[in-house]
C-alpha cells in the first residue's frame, strides 16, 4: 500500500514527499502528501487498485495549506 501511495505522489512532479504513518486499536493510517504546487493528476485508477487490497478505507484529497496532494489508506492490523 505504501509503495503504490509513493509512486502516485512521485508522478505530481514534486521533489519531496512526505509519509505520515499512525496507529490507533488495531488499525493503522498511512498518508503520503506530494509537495507540488498546482493541478495534481485524478487517483481513480489508484484506488481501484488499494481498495483490491482489504483496506477499510483510501481517499484522496488536495492539501490547501501546505499545497499538493494527500493519499491515504486506513487498514486493519488484527488478522
Amino acid at each position: 500500500m505504501t509503495a503504490l501511495l509513493t509512486r502516485a505522489a512521485l508522478t505530481d512532479g514534486g521533489r519531496r514527499i512526505s509519509l505520515h504513518l499512525a496507529d490507533q486499536d488495531h488499525q493503522a493510517l498511512i498518508l503520503i502528501l506530494s509537495h507540488q504546487q498546482g493541478q495534481a493528476p485524478e487517483d481513480e485508477g489508484l484506488l481501484r487498485e488499494v481498495s483490491t487490497l482489504g483496506v477499510l478505507s483510501c481517499g484522496t484529497d488536495t492539501d490547501q495549506e501546505d499545497g499538493g496532494r494527500r493519499r491515504w489508506v486506513l487498514t486493519d492490523l488484527a488478522g
